[in-house]
């Protein structure tokens, strides 16, 4: 019999804001323990909430067996690695003075915007070891600004929308960023309906499509990459991975549920436009026959299964002025959009920028995106920027039909 124990400790600190006052604040730390047994090509598990006693876990897990739930015994070998980010970004007895000092500040600059909505600092750690000597240990934090603004006397229930996330407070480029926004808010502008550079959160865009890059609808033909792994897909600036590097992804984990760990920490789905991997798990991966991405999750009393992680594009230019130094729309919100099956894309957007040379020029009216997925990733896929305007910042840029909405 082979086993897996898993640990998993998530604490949260939630601010809730309201007209740039904090009104209330929620602390939670969640501890969860799992085990998982092997025997005879069938799966136990266990799982706990609260500090896990592993002896009791694992008996249970041993009873659970008789379930005869079929999964693989293909655990990893022999490893231990450590990544650590444990550094504290604000104290948690400072957290609520710090964010309402710069919410303050915020106000005075942006005294046009009522802001609403969360701010939330988070820390999680997870540890992972298995009968075959491996032992993996995960910790990072990280801190999420969202922040929704009303133009004030609008009517409406908000206009725009401030965010940032990342492992360090710089409060001074993040309220010099959300002034430049500001200003370009109250400059509108228009924009000829007709093909532009569209720059978006890659998640924004990408995640509608991820599920064609789902083992299981791959191997049963319904995905509209049927056929091609290892094959050239896109473009030859593309590489698109899943982000399990704490680095970029600090509140995340550098492994996956069942303890792999990718080169980087970052799994490949796409290598400058091959088709190089697709989301599995292990079972569905011996199942089909496909390479195991390393990208499972699991509940703390569940079987492991398939996860949408975070993406992460590599980048291919140095600055938003580089990526695309004409006119650009850049999207701020984006709701309501979808792809159809034939891999058709378009969203109306409720808030967007004109940018020109990597500036800012004004705020753009509502418009409508669109877009085909081999084409956005093929000949229209621009190429991606990191830290740009400030740390934290990543975008994609696609061209995009652009419409008055």
């Amino acid at each position: 019999m082979e086993k897996e124990f898993i640990k998993n400790i998530q604490q949260s600190v939630t601010l809730n804001v309201t007209a740039g006052k904090i009104d209330s604040f929620r602390q939670i730390e969640k501890t969860t323990g799992t085990v998982r047994v092997y025997e005879n090509g069938c799966i136990g598990v266990a799982g706990c909430l609260g500090e896990p006693n592993e002896e009791e876990l694992t008996e249970k897990a041993r009873e659970a067996l008789a379930f005869g739930i079929p999964y693989p015994c293909s655990l990893e070998g022999p490893l231990e690695k450590e990544e650590i980010h444990d550094e504290e970004i604000i104290p948690v007895a400072d957290f609520i003075p710090t964010m309402q000092r710069f919410l303050d500040r915020l106000g005075e600059l942006c005294p046009n915007f009522a802001l609403t909505n969360k701010i939330g600092m988070t820390r999680t750690y997870t540890e992972y070891r298995n009968s075959l000597g491996r032992h993996l240990v995960s910790c990072g934090r990280e801190l999420s600004i969202s922040l929704v603004a009303q133009s004030r006397g609008s009517g409406n229930l908000f206009d725009t929308a401030f965010g940032w996330s990342g492992d360090h407070f710089d409060e001074e480029a993040l309220l010099a960023e959300f002034k430049r926004e500001y200003d370009a808010f109250y400059k509108p502008v228009d924009i000829e309906p007709g093909r532009y550079p569209v720059l978006i959160e890659p998640a924004q865009l990408l995640y509608r499509y991820l599920n064609h890059m789902v083992g299981d609808l791959y191997a049963a033909g319904a995905s509209l990459l049927k056929g091609k792994l290892g094959e050239k897909v896109f473009s030859d600036k593309l590489t698109l991975k899943a982000d399990m590097n704490l680095k970029t992804a600090p509140s995340g984990c550098f492994f996956d549920a069942e303890g792999c760990v990718a080169p980087d920490m970052r799994p490949s789905l796409v290598e400058n436009g091959v088709l190089k991997g697709l989301l599995t798990t292990k079972k569905t991966a011996a199942a089909y026959g496909l390479p195991n991405l390393g990208t499972a999750a699991a509940t703390y009393d569940g079987v492991p299964d398939m996860d949408l992680p975070g993406l992460y594009a590599e980048p291919t230019a140095k600055s938003l002025k580089e990526l695309a130094p004409g006119r650009a729309v850049l999207v701020v919100v984006a709701a309501g959009g979808d792809a159809t099956p034939e891999g058709h894309f378009a969203s109306p957007v409720q808030m967007a920028y004109l940018m020109e040379n990597g500036e800012l020029i004004g705020r753009l009216p509502d418009i409508a995106i669109s877009g085909d997925f081999f084409d956005l990733l093929g000949k229209d896929y621009v190429g991606t920027s990191h830290d740009d305007p400030i740390e934290g910042f990543n975008f994609s840029a696609f061209v995009m039909d652009v419409a008055k909405a």
